[in-house]
């Protein structure tokens, strides 16, 4: 009988958890210093980096005293949803704590506020009609009653504030902001942490509504791609029982082959290397093997696509002017500053002021990396082999 074939537990889609998630220590370790400072943090990194896993993975794994939880909140749509997210998951946070002093909290708020019932799904309360904004304003304070520091982790925030500015409630997304301020900033908020992160950089977005210092205050926490090391600890650790075999070799050709050592390159690299061994019958990776799987995962994509919708979502007014530049940069293997100023001052643009304002967003975002001084390459083979099949003819 045939052997059976089990391939590496890679994840391409959702956040990577359990055994395809490779924690790094010395971010959690951090991460956690800068909130006993008393800091609300910003997670800076650019896209695929493994934001979402990371906090995630900090929310479960809280050291003794903290009660955390995790949501994407990419689906609220107003301002007042906003609100009765972030009092939904404050009340979730103190429920799921069961200590003493949060039990008796809950037990006030439950009164309070008519409250029927507390799940992970949500929070069902008799009333509809419910300020939100002020409920918060007075529950918050009410924390430093309990044994607990809470944190709440809000994914894809700079995303509601895009889509608020997109429907027209760019004074919503601003009162938003101006609440979150006051209450990071008021002595009265102690012992409760906010996080914020996103696939978008919210600097810029901020920026588009003309409100940067409303997230100044913000603790940026970096978290830029894996070191060789570590790279091969999450192949090691992807192939820990799968059928396929990397010698220590091979897997220093996949990471040069990938290059800019993301998690999510690394997945797809070693999902579609599994799919090549497979097809051919051998268990023993090669130069070859990888090759193919590395050409293979450039024809496919769906792999890149959002990286594309992503500039023409958030910047539809600049688009083409931030496409010249990426596409130049893919057909020459790099652009200087210079050339970028040259694009920034045609009639076509006139972005002699700002255009490095845009530079620097490519390279927070993950499309592109100084290479050397006032010298830009795209941050990975992928994204450029990308811009390259998407736009095969420059224009000069």
């Amino acid at each position: 009988m045939k052997k059976q074939w089990i391939s590496p537990s890679t994840i391409t889609g959702d956040a990577a958890t359990g055994a395809r998630y490779l924690r790094r220590p010395h971010i959690n370790e951090y991460f956690w210093r800068e909130v006993e400072k008393g800091n609300h943090i910003l997670f800076v990194a650019p896209r695929r980096v493994g934001k979402t896993s990371i906090m995630q993975d900090l929310a479960e794994n809280p050291p003794s005293g903290y009660s955390c939880i995790y949501q994407n909140i990419e689906g609220v749509k107003t301002r007042n949803e906003f609100y009765k997210r972030l009092f939904e998951l404050i009340l979730q946070c103190t429920e799921k704590s069961k200590t003493e002093k949060t039990i008796d909290l809950i037990g006030r708020w439950v009164r309070k506020y008519s409250i029927e019932e507390i799940t992970k799904s949500g929070v069902k309360l008799k009333s509809k009609d419910v300020d939100y904004e002020k409920e918060l304003r007075d529950m918050i304070p009410e924390l430093v009653n309990t044994d607990r520091h809470t944190v709440i982790f809000l994914d894809e925030f700079a995303e509601v504030i895009n889509k608020l500015k997109k429907q027209g409630q760019a004074e919503d997304a601003i009162d938003i902001l101006h609440t979150l301020r006051e209450l990071r900033s008021d002595a009265a908020f102690r012992k409760f942490t906010l996080v914020f992160a996103g696939s978008v950089g919210l600097q810029f977005v901020i920026k588009s509504i003309d409100r940067p210092k409303l997230i100044n205050d913000l603790h940026p926490v970096e978290t830029g791609a894996l070191t060789a090391n570590e790279a091969a600890q999450l192949v090691n650790q992807l192939k820990a029982i799968a059928t396929i075999q990397f010698l220590e070799e091979m897997i220093a050709y996949l990471q040069n082959k990938v290059n800019h050592l993301l998690p999510y390159y690394i997945q797809l690299m070693i999902e579609e290397t599994d799919l090549v061994a497979r097809d051919l019958d051998n268990a023993n990776i090669d130069k070859g093997m990888i090759d193919e799987a590395f050409a293979r995962v450039l024809r496919k994509n769906k792999n890149f696509e959002d990286w594309l919708t992503r500039l023409k979502d958030y910047q539809p007014n600049h688009f083409p002017f931030i496409n010249e530049i990426l596409i130049r940069c893919a057909h020459n293997n790099k652009i200087t500053v210079q050339e970028i100023y040259n694009i920034a001052i045609d009639e076509r643009y006139k972005r002699r002021d700002d255009y490095m304002d845009f530079t620097d967003e490519l390279m927070n975002d993950g499309y592109i990396i100084e290479e050397q001084k006032h010298v830009y390459r795209f941050i990975s083979p992928f994204l450029q082999e990308f811009w390259l099949r998407k736009y095969p003819i420059q224009n000069d």
